[in-house]
C-alpha cells in the first residue's frame, strides 16, 4: 500500500510540474478575441455563461442550459463590442449544446479539435466570464473522460468551473478546443466536467456544416505585412465610386507612404487623388479637396508637386491659403527665396478676390503663414491690408467677426499693440469681450504682464475680466513671481474665480518649498473646497518634504472629509516611500 501511495504521490507530483511548466501566455492572446460572453433574457430573468466563435460567419458554440427558453440573446467579445444572436441553429440537450447564429463577418474564430484523441495528465486551459468576471483563464489536467451508460462521454477536468464559465472552451497545447465546460459537481471537490468537442462536431455535421481548418499563419517581415496593406487600401480606395470620397482616401493612402519613404509611389498616389478631385462637379468643393491634397503634398516635403496643383486651384481663397503654406512650409525649410515668391504669388492672388470678407480672411491666413515664417515686416504689411479689406465689409456683424479673427492672428503672432488696436474698431461689445480675452492671455503666456493687466482693464464684463486676471495670476506663479500673484488675485472681483486663483498660489508655493506663505494664504480662501483642496495638495507637498508631523497637522485642518482622507493617504504613501529608501540604504 506504501509502495502503491509513493508512486501515486510521484505521478501526481509530475502531473503538477508538467502543469506548471506550460506557459499559457501566447495561446490566451491569440485564442481570446474568439471567446465570448453569453447574455440571454426573458421575462422573468437573465442567464449569463460563455462561448466562443467557431467560424468566421458568427457560428457561436455555448451550453443549452444558458440559451434554452431565452428569446432574447446577446454575445460581449472581449473588445467590449456586442454580437447580436439571430437565433439557435442546432441545440442537444443531452449533450448541453448549442450552436448560434450571430450577426457579423471576418469574426475571428477557434479550431475545433478531436477530443477522442486526449489523454489523461494532458495540460488544458479554460477561457471563459465565471461570476461575470470576464475573460478569467484557468489551468488544468484532463483528470479523466468518463463514458456514460448511454454511450456519451465526459471529459472531467481539474480547471475550476463556475457559476457563468458554463460553455467555456476548453484548449490544448495547439489552441484547439477539445471540450466545452459544462457543469461541476458542487458535493466534491474540484470535479468539473466538459463535453467533448467531437459532440460539437456531430451536431455540425446534423446541419450540414463543414467548418474549414484554420489558414496558416505566415510570418511576414514589416515591410511585407505594409506592402500586403498597401495593396489591400489602394484597391479597396479605387473601387470608390463617390470621387470626393475617393480622392480623400487616396490622399491618406499617399500620406501614409510618404511617411514610409516611399516617395515615388506617393507621388503616384497623389496623382490618382487628383484625378480624382479633378471629377468632383461642384467648384467650390473641387477647389477645398485640391487644397487639401495641396496640404498633403507640402507635409510630405513635395513643394513643386504642391505648387503646381495650388496654381490650378480655381477658388481665389482656396488657392490663397494653398499658397500661403508652401510658402511657410518652404521657409521653415530653409528655402527663404523661394518662400518669399510664394508668398508674393499667394498676396497677388488674395487681393484680386472681390468679396472684402472673403480676401480678408484669405489675407489673414497669409500673415499668419508670414508671421510663422519669422517674416514680421512683411506679417504686418499684409496685416494692414487685411484691416483694410476687413473695414470695407457692409454689414456689421460680418465686420465684427473678420476684425476679431484678424486681432486674435496678431496676438499668435506676438503683435499685441497691433491686436489691441483692432480689438478696439470692434463694434460688438461682446465680440470685443472675446478677442481682448484671448489678447490678455496670448500676452500673460508670453511674460508680457504689464501690458496683460492693461488689456484685462478694457474687458467689460466683470466675469470675464476675473477670469483673464486668474490666468495672469497662474502664468505669473508659473514664473515663480507668487508676490505680483497674489496683487494680482486680490482684484478678481468673482468670488469663485478668487478662491480658485488663491488656491493654485497656495499649492504653488506649497511645491516651491514656501510652506508658511502657502498656509498663510491657504487661509484666506473664502470657498471652502476650495481651501480644503489647497490645504490636501500643502499637507501632500510637507509630507515630500520628509516634514510628516507638521503635515499631519495641515491635514487635520481640512474640513471637507474626502480631502482629509485623500491628504492623510498621501502622507502614509511618502512615510512608505521613505521607509523603503532608508531600508535601501542600509
Amino acid at each position: 500500500m506504501r509502495c502503491y501511495l509513493l508512486a501515486l504521490s510521484v505521478l501526481m507530483a509530475s502531473l503538477a510540474t508538467a502543469q506548471e511548466a506550460v506557459d499559457w501566455s501566447s495561446l490566451v492572446e491569440k485564442v481570446m478575441p474568439a471567446v465570448v460572453t453569453i447574455v440571454s433574457a426573458d421575462a422573468k430573468d437573465i442567464v449569463q455563461g460563455s462561448g466562443f466563435i467557431i467560424s468566421s460567419d458568427g457560428k457561436i458554440v455555448t451550453n443549452f442550459h444558458v440559451v434554452a427558453g431565452k428569446p432574447a440573446i446577446l454575445a460581449r467579445r472581449s473588445d467590449g463590442s456586442f454580437l447580436v444572436i439571430k437565433g439557435i441553429l442546432a441545440s442537444d440537450k443531452a449533450n448541453d449544446l448549442a450552436i448560434l447564429q450571430a450577426e457579423g463577418r471576418n469574426l475571428p474564430f477557434v479550431q475545433l479539435g478531436d477530443s477522442d484523441a486526449v489523454k489523461v495528465g494532458e495540460a488544458i486551459c479554460v477561457i471563459g466570464s465565471p461570476m461575470l468576471l470576464e475573460g478569467t483563464v484557468s489551468a488544468g489536467i484532463i483528470s479523466a473522460v468518463r463514458e456514460l451508460q448511454d454511450g456519451r462521454k465526459l471529459l472531467q477536468i481539474t480547471a475550476p468551473i463556475s457559476k457563468g464559465s458554463s460553455g467555456s472552451p476548453v484548449f490544448n497545447r495547439k489552441g484547439e478546443v477539445i471540450g466545452v465546460a459544462s457543469f461541476t459537481l458542487s458535493e466534491g471537490q474540484n470535479l468539473n466536467f466538459a463535453v467533448p468537442s467531437n459532440a460539437v462536431k456531430a451536431l455540425l455535421r446534423r446541419l450540414g456544416i463543414t467548418l474549414s481548418p484554420l489558414p496558416p499563419s505566415p510570418t511576414l517581415s514589416f515591410e511585407e505585412r505594409f506592402e500586403r496593406a498597401y495593396q489591400e487600401a489602394i484597391q479597396v480606395a479605387q473601387k470608390i465610386e463617390d470621387a470626393s470620397v475617393r480622392s480623400e482616401a487616396l490622399r491618406f493612402i499617399a500620406e501614409a507612404t510618404a511617411e514610409a519613404g516611399q516617395t515615388e509611389r506617393a507621388n503616384q498616389v497623389f496623382q490618382l487623388a487628383l484625378q480624382a478631385a479633378q471629377k468632383i462637379e461642384d467648384a467650390g468643393y473641387r477647389s477645398r479637396v485640391l487644397k487639401e491634397i495641396v496640404e498633403a503634398m507640402v507635409k510630405a516635403g513635395q513643394f513643386d508637386l504642391a505648387l503646381q496643383i495650388a496654381q490650378k486651384i480655381e477658388d481665389a481663397e482656396a488657392r490663397s491659403w494653398a499658397l500661403s503654406g508652401i510658402a511657410e512650409a518652404m521657409a521653415k525649410a530653409g528655402q527663404k527665396e523661394r518662400a518669399n515668391q510664394v508668398f508674393q504669388l499667394a498676396l497677388q492672388v488674395a487681393q484680386k478676390i472681390e468679396d472684402a470678407q472673403v480676401r480678408s480672411l484669405a489675407l489673414r491666413g497669409i500673415t499668419e503663414a508670414t508671421a510663422k515664417a519669422g517674416q514680421k515686416e512683411r506679417a504686418n504689411q499684409v496685416f494692414q491690408l487685411a484691416l483694410q479689406a476687413a473695414q470695407r465689409i457692409e454689414y456689421a456683424w460680418n465686420r465684427s467677426l473678420a476684425l476679431k479673427e484678424i486681432a486674435e492672428a496678431m496676438a499668435k503672432a506676438g503683435q499685441f499693440d497691433l491686436a489691441l488696436q483692432v480689438a478696439q474698431k470692434i463694434e460688438d461689445a461682446s465680440r470685443r469681450s472675446e478677442v481682448l480675452e484671448e489678447i490678455t492671455e496670448a500676452m500673460a503666456e508670453a511674460g508680457q504682464f504689464d501690458l496683460a493687466l492693461q488689456a484685462a482693464r478694457e474687458i467689460e464684463d466683470a466675469w470675464d475680466r476675473s477670469q483673464v486676471l486668474a490666468v495672469i495670476a497662474a502664468e505669473m506663479v508659473e514664473a515663480g513671481q507668487f508676490d505680483l500673484a497674489l496683487q494680482i488675485a486680490q482684484k478678481i472681483e468673482n468670488a469663485w474665480v478668487h478662491s480658485l486663483a488663491l488656491g493654485e498660489i497656495a499649492v504653488a508655493m506649497a511645491k516651491a518649498g514656501q510652506f508658511d506663505r502657502a498656509l498663510q494664504v491657504a487661509q484666506k480662501i473664502e470657498a471652502a473646497w476650495s481651501r480644503s483642496w489647497a490645504l490636501k495638495e500643502i499637507a501632500k507637498a510637507m509630507a515630500e518634504a520628509g516634514q510628516f508631523d507638521r503635515a499631519i497637522e495641515v491635514a487635520e485642518m481640512i474640513d471637507d472629509h474626502v480631502a482629509r482622507l485623500q491628504a492623510l493617504a498621501a502622507i502614509m504613501a511618502a512615510k512608505q516611500k521613505a521607509g523603503k529608501g532608508e531600508a535601501g540604504k542600509e
